[in-house]
């Protein structure tokens, strides 16, 4: 998990009195010895923070205190001193101080729960053995580091220790930081999700794991609403765009495996693990191909649909969110918890426009598999529909798809809108509104390692 810190709230100790006066004048004594000796406190307090007396030094601090920033826990067994070991799976957890044994326990049972429903249940492809160089033996690693605040899987090393090129790796948590406390259970499982897809394939596009793990961690806790506000905020982005974890982006994406899963495979839950499998980097171990969307192509053909398909079709779902939430598209999972298509904040971002006659060039303008979405009102009650066309000069490297959302009937969550004959009539809903979904595809085939994150120009003519 590698998401930006949410905020630690600080508790500061203040000392509170009232000196009282006697009938002469003069401060109370008990009250001016209670001043002086946290006078005194404090004092020895801030020399022993300094650390120059000797009493803080590497010989007296415990383990935790002294690891390194940057260490690398494989490789330095002598801060984690103590473990315990899974009595249900091949897993340990490393710890280094004996009063963090409650934690590590805590932390196998949540791990426990994971293996059991990714491995035992939907059939995730275990992390491989590490034959020995991380930990004493070739268990699965964890290694708990108080204060270290971040959560993180990573592999073993280079080596590739599977015939379709699977990775031995490890985790690395901190239960006690931001992503502890009431979320462990979902961090774990997360970060548990992400030695899985190192067993198949290391070498995918970075939103292809997070996509995954947020997925996968909802069953074990409640939705992440900054992923997904991040991620409807910006339809405008590709749908597999890698920004590099500077946003929430890559993990809100999740919610297209929402989509994949209740549109193309009757809301079972083997499709991820199956599309794991058709990622797997064979016969070139060496070279991420095939890669995510030739592995959505794989599990998609059987069904007469493709990846492009399904940017087009997500493109309409994503609009039935939050909000719009119409019950007919994303399927609530057996949780207590709300998902990622029904938190309040998850509606996607739109532009409100006016059906007044004129351009309107689109800023931002969207990148290649990205759309923009286009609110249009009535000008007045007396307007039933609106003439819509693309201006050009338009980016030839794209071709335009442009829908029309909600359904005007029943039937339907929405149309097409037919251009190609340079224009079209598009009739307003009953509420005097109507959102044009306008969307970006690529005319060559589409490899997400080489995204440039150029912008597609686009400017709309509306008129009576």
């Amino acid at each position: 998990m590698n998401r930006s810190e949410t905020p630690v709230h600080k508790f500061h100790l203040v000392h509170t009195g009232k000196i009282r006066f006697n009938g002469d004048g003069f401060a109370s004594i008990r009250c001016c010895l209670h001043w002086l000796l946290i006078l005194i406190l404090m004092i020895a307090l801030a020399a022993g923070c300094d650390g120059n007396d000797g009493s803080n030094s590497d010989a007296t601090r415990s383990p935790k205190q002294r690891i390194p920033d940057g260490t690398k826990p494989c490789e330095h067994p002598e801060y984690w001193l103590f473990s315990l070991v899974s009595e249900k799976y091949p897993f340990m957890v490393h710890y280094c101080d004996p009063n963090e044994e409650g934690m590590a326990r805590e932390v196998i049972a949540h791990l426990e729960a994971a293996w059991e429903v990714e491995v035992n249940e939907w059939q995730y492809v275990p992390p491989p053995s590490d034959e020995g160089l991380c930990g004493p033996d070739g268990a699965f690693d964890v290694f708990i580091w108080e204060g270290h605040r971040a959560c993180w899987v990573n592999i073993v090393s280079e080596d590739i220790v599977t015939p379709w090129g699977g990775r031995a790796s490890f985790m690395l948590l901190d239960p006690w930081g931001p992503y502890g406390g009431e979320i462990l259970g979902q961090t774990v499982a997360h970060e548990f999700n992400h030695a899985t897809q190192a067993a198949n394939d290391w070498h995918e596009t970075a939103i292809s794991f997070e996509m995954t793990s947020v997925y996968i961690e909802q069953f074990f806790g409640p939705a992440c609403s900054d992923c997904i506000v991040d991620f409807q905020s910006r339809p405008d982005w590709s749908l597999l765009w890698d920004d590099n974890y500077n946003t929430w982006y890559m993990y809100g994406s999740a919610l297209y495996f929402h989509f994949i899963r209740d549109r193309y495979f009757e809301s079972r839950e083997d499709f991820l693990p199956h599309l794991w499998l058709e990622v797997r980097n064979y016969p070139d171990l060496w070279v991420n191909s095939p890669n995510l969307v030739d592995g959505l192509n794989t599990i998609l053909a059987p069904l007469g649909e493709s990846f492009m398909d399904s940017v087009i079709e997500f493109a309409r779902w994503r609009y039935y969110t939050g909000p719009r939430d119409d019950g007919k598209h994303f399927r609530r999972l057996p949780t207590e918890w709300s998902q990622l298509p029904f938190l309040p904040e998850s509606g996607v971002s739109m532009t409100s426009l006016q059906a007044i006659p004129g351009l309107y060039k689109i800023e931002p303008a969207p990148m290649v598999l990205g759309s923009v979405y286009l609110e249009i009102g009535q000008t007045d009650a007396s307007q039933t529909s609106f003439e819509l066309s693309l201006v050009e000069p338009l980016d030839q490297t794209v071709d335009w798809i442009v829908q029309a959302v909600p359904g005007i009937s029943e039937d339907t969550d929405g149309n097409f809108v037919d251009l190609k004959g340079g224009s079209a009539r598009v009739p307003f809903g009953p509420d005097g509104t109507r959102t044009l979904i306008i969307t970006s595809l690529p005319r060559v085939p589409f490899d997400p390692d080489a995204q440039t994150g150029n912008r597609c120009t686009l400017t709309v003519r509306l008129a009576h």
